[in-house]
């Protein structure tokens, strides 16, 4: 695994500001991150992601990786809606996977060269014209793909949870503004925090 050529000066910083991370960063100490390196299987499982455990997720997908065999647009269009579908996806998600796999078929996007000396915004901006793309897929995809440095996922719950487990005050759990707030300390890196606060909370890593 390479980790991102930020990840160690990320780190150094964040335990300087951050006390709490300081604890988490030393508890998983060999934790590292890479991207898969595959833009259409990193949407495609956070689609099936969405909602449900890791465990569930891997369940799903390990049906869909099956059916489709090697992911890419052509082969996940030849599955019928109702064989993707009887992987484990709900109809929406079924729709959701076929409308991204039409999507690069009609970019005609195959390799990373698409994503080049792009900003992250304009990436943001293309797909959350897909329908079934929201703002939390498109902040998935910038952090497991693309590596983005400080992507902070709001609406994330397992982030949610995790922060109030490290940051709460005796239970009592942190309005938006205060998850704002702490958040805001960790930029430029604060998907790095993220990445660890999922870490601390997940018996398996989160990956997409």
């Amino acid at each position: 695994m390479s980790n991102p050529y930020y990840w160690q000066e990320s780190i150094d910083y964040l335990t300087k500001i951050d006390p709490q991370l300081s604890k988490i960063f030393k508890e998983y100490s060999e934790y590292g991150i890479s991207s898969r390196g595959e833009a259409l299987e990193t949407l495609m499982r956070s689609i099936v992601g969405q909602q449900i455990s890791i465990q569930a997720a891997a369940s799903v997908w390990s049906k869909l990786a099956k059916l489709i065999g090697n992911i890419n647009p052509d082969k996940v269009l030849s599955a019928s809606f109702e064989d993707l579908k009887s992987c484990g996806l709900s109809k929406q998600k079924t729709q959701y996977i076929i409308n991204i796999a039409e999507h690069f078929k009609t970019k005609k996007i195959t390799n990373h060269s698409y994503w080049d000396e792009r900003s992250y915004q304009t990436i943001y901006d293309e797909l959350i014209t897909i329908k079934g793309i929201g703002p939390w897929t498109a902040e998935m995809f910038g952090m497991f793909y693309l590596l983005e440095k400080d992507i902070f996922p709001i609406k994330d719950i397992g982030i949610i949870r995790a922060m109030n487990q490290v940051y709460g005050n005796e239970g009592e759990a942190l309005d938006l503004n205060e998850i704002i707030k702490i958040a805001d300390k960790w930029k430029p890196y604060r998907s790095v925090a993220c990445w660890f606060l999922w870490r601390s909370i997940d018996g398996e890593e989160v990956s997409y």
